[in-house]
């Protein structure tokens, strides 16, 4: 997941150190995986552990941007077709303003 440096801040303000939960690829920070999972999925309960506090993109999943295709649901998502058109829209506003953020897109 690319994290914004809105997001990087929101979660070290709950006490993590960045180098915890952060690493830098392919041009963007990212959540670091641990064992092929979130840094912040409980195993155990299969919750994540900052759920309020996570990430806009997590806020925004289904919901992706894909480079030539823009906002679609990502099928990969055991849950993607539970969307409904209106919640589609509002992943969208908030998947947009993170990709303005990292100046992915323009306003």
């Amino acid at each position: 997941m690319i994290l914004s440096e809105s997001d990087i801040k929101r979660i070290e303000r709950l006490g993590y150190k960045r180098e915890e939960f952060v690493e830098f690829r392919n041009g963007f920070w990212r959540l670091k995986n641990l064992n092929g999972h979130c840094v912040f999925l409980d195993v155990k309960t299969g919750k994540c552990k900052i759920y309020p506090y996570r990430p806009k993109g997590c806020m925004a999943y289904p919901v992706i941007y894909k480079i030539g295709y823009g906002f679609i649901i990502d099928k990969e998502c055991p849950a993607w077709r539970t969307i409904s058109t209106k919640e589609f829209y509002e992943k969208v506003k908030i998947l947009k303003n993170v990709l303005i953020e990292l100046g992915i897109i323009k306003p």
